[in-house]
């Protein structure tokens, strides 16, 4: 298979190594997989390193026993805790780039240990953090080219999360600002105190993590971006990324006048493989295991996501709750009600993970508070479901509700678009550059009303007053269909194959360029320092004479110039002489026979 895409001018196939700091489930780590596999379709050898993989919470290729990638992972560090305090989260960046740095400490050990019958990698593909970049760079693995995939700046996650929100928050402001309107000023005070010094210690501590991943960054040969967003987003962020002047070919610039090979965008791709061959929707024992699968009822809403706040899971909640509200026939407004579907939320769930703990039980406390009964019947929540139930519910939901904000790629709406589904996502971030409005999908703002009224046009609706049924807006079968062939023709596995291959290429020749450069300039350096300890020497012979002849260990004029004329010089003079005179004497004297 390799053979149909190439090699690099007959060049044989590269050492790739893959650096990734927890192969569990979540968009990041499914990106880094499918490089893995396009690398090994390109041809090229390949090695998985990592410090957590939990069997029981990875994705399938790298499953014990049954994953084909299994025998390529290395897992090493697994001792070093994620967070300062366990459970708490204190400390999660600091305890990521320590981890970073013990993991490529231990390959560079593998490679130095390894190097006689296993050559050192071509090729290093790191994601996440660029603290390892100059240690691998210089001490490491100084033979390897280095290539940065960047998901997104670690240092605006949290920013990310807040803008997410920042809508809802504004709102429940306002109402705590209505409720507290007698609140002394006295009060304010003494509860922001505490907040404002947390605030400061948590910046100097994000100036010290925000200035390492800057620095740090600019040792990659290259850099590769999950999306336009993102690589607008890098450049804005980052000020010690210099971008090089755009050469005079017209193929040296993109179509927004960058430089074609600076912070290029690989889009994620699908696993079209997977999807194509499911048939579980004929497996009758595989559907009554799904407890809220019912023929009888209309298909569900869906919602992929880890559970994590910067998902923003519980606007869907806040969505469906809406609709409750405007949509029923206690609203004198409204003369059409509809009947609200199921709705599943499912997602990589971590038992061990306090986040994911807390914010799930945050959603459950939600249904239970807020939503009336009739309801919270239709929630079910999922936990890390398997691949084959994942597929189910792409292929079978009524839509796919994303809702995370300024989401850096995100593959669950491609994922959904493929199996001709429409998404409703966030009109922020990646979904920006995958879902067409009112085409394969909506894109809207992240306010419950938003939300319902983009789902309101895919249900159909009952006249409450002749009590006839009438055709939803959009037809969701018509959307999904135009969303396949979309999603076929800019997102195709063909296109991510050629364009890894060209951007692994790229990474290898500007590191051997970047090589001899280092090359060239470490016997620049070498030379120097020759030639200064040359220079030390002789310094240090001519004062040692000093010395010497001001101790009278040696006569004043011994080591001086008319010393040396007269005792090697002149000699040398001498004896030349003698021995050219010893030369004529001894040739002999041609005698004229006429003289006879």
């Amino acid at each position: 298979m390799a053979d149909n895409y190439g090699m690099m001018d007959d060049r044989p196939p590269l050492r790739v190594l893959f650096l990734h700091l927890d192969w569990g489930i979540g968009g990041a780590e499914q990106l880094m997989l499918q490089l893995a596999q396009a690398s090994v379709v390109l041809g090229h050898s390949i090695q998985l390193w990592t410090t957590k993989c939990d069997p029981h919470h990875c994705f399938a290729p790298l499953k014990p026993n049954t994953g084909a990638l299994h025998p390529l992972l290395h897992v090493v560090g697994q001792w070093i805790p994620p967070t300062l305090l366990i459970g708490n989260g204190v400390g999660r960046a600091l305890c990521s780039n320590v981890r970073l740095l013990y993991l490529s400490y231990q390959v560079s050990r593998h490679i130095y240990r390894h190097r006689v019958h296993e050559p050192p990698p071509d090729v290093i593909v790191l994601d996440g953090l660029p603290t390892p970049l100059p240690f691998l760079q210089y001490f490491w693995a100084p033979t390897a080219s280095l290539l940065f995939y960047c998901h997104f700046p670690d240092q605006l996650l949290t920013t990310a999360q807040t803008a997410a929100m920042i809508n809802m928050e504004t709102n429940d402001e306002q109402h705590d600002k209505n409720n507290n309107e007698n609140t002394s000023a006295t009060e304010t005070r003494t509860t922001t105190v505490q907040p404002q010094m947390q605030s400061v210690r948590k910046g100097l501590y994000r100036q010290v993590m925000d200035g390492l991943e800057n620095r740090t960054l600019p040792f990659a040969d290259t850099i590769v971006v999950n999306s336009q967003f993102t690589r607008q987003t890098v450049l804005n962020t980052f000020s010690s990324l210099q971008q090089p002047p755009i050469g005079n070919n017209d193929s040296d610039v993109d179509v927004n006048g960058n430089s074609a090979d600076f912070l290029p965008v690989l889009y994620p791709a699908l696993d079209t493989t997977a999807l194509d061959n499911a048939t579980v929707h004929q497996d009758a024992q595989f559907l009554s295991t799904l407890p809220y699968y019912d023929p009888r009822q209309p298909p569900p809403l869906v919602s992929l996501n880890r559970y994590e706040c910067k998902k923003n899971i519980k606007l869907l909640l806040e969505a469906i709750l809406w609709i409750h509200n405007n949509n029923n026939n206690n609203n004198n407004h409204n003369e059409n009600t509809v009947t609200i579907p199921p709705v599943v939320i499912a997602g990589g769930y971590d038992p061990t993970n306090m986040e994911n703990i807390e914010y799930r039980g945050e959603l459950q406390q939600f249904v239970e508070t807020q939503l009336p009964s009739s309801l919270q019947s239709k929630i079910w929540f999922r936990h890390s479901i398997s691949d084959v139930e994942r597929t189910f519910l792409l292929k079978h939901a009524l839509a796919v509700v994303y809702t995370p904000a300024l989401e850096h790629f995100g593959i669950v709406p491609v994922e959904a678009m493929y199996c001709e589904t429409p998404v409703i996502a966030v009109n922020s971030g990646g979904p920006r550059e995958t879902v067409v409005p009112g085409v394969t999908g909506f894109l809207c703002e992240p306010t419950p009303a938003a939300f319902g009224q983009a789902i309101l046009q895919l249900l159909p609706s009952t006249s409450t007053a002749t009590s006839t049924s009438s055709k939803p807006l959009y037809d969701a079968k018509v959307m999904g269909q135009a969303a396949r062939r979309h999603v076929v023709t800019r997102f195709g596995q063909e296109r991510f194959y050629q364009q890894w291959k060209q951007y692994v290429e790229m990474a290898w020749q500007k590191g051997r360029v970047r090589q001899q450069r280092q090359q060239a300039a470490r016997h620049l350096i070498h030379t120097l320092i020759a030639v200064a300890d040359l220079v030390v020497t002789l310094w240090i012979m001519v004062l040692a004479v000093k010395l010497l002849q001001r101790w009278g260990v040696v006569p004043p004029t011994m080591f001086s110039i008319k010393a040396w004329h007269a005792t090697l010089w002149q000699p040398l003079i001498q004896w030349f002489s003698v021995a050219v005179a010893n030369e004529q004497q001894e040739q002999p004297v041609a005698v004229d026979e006429e003289d006879l």
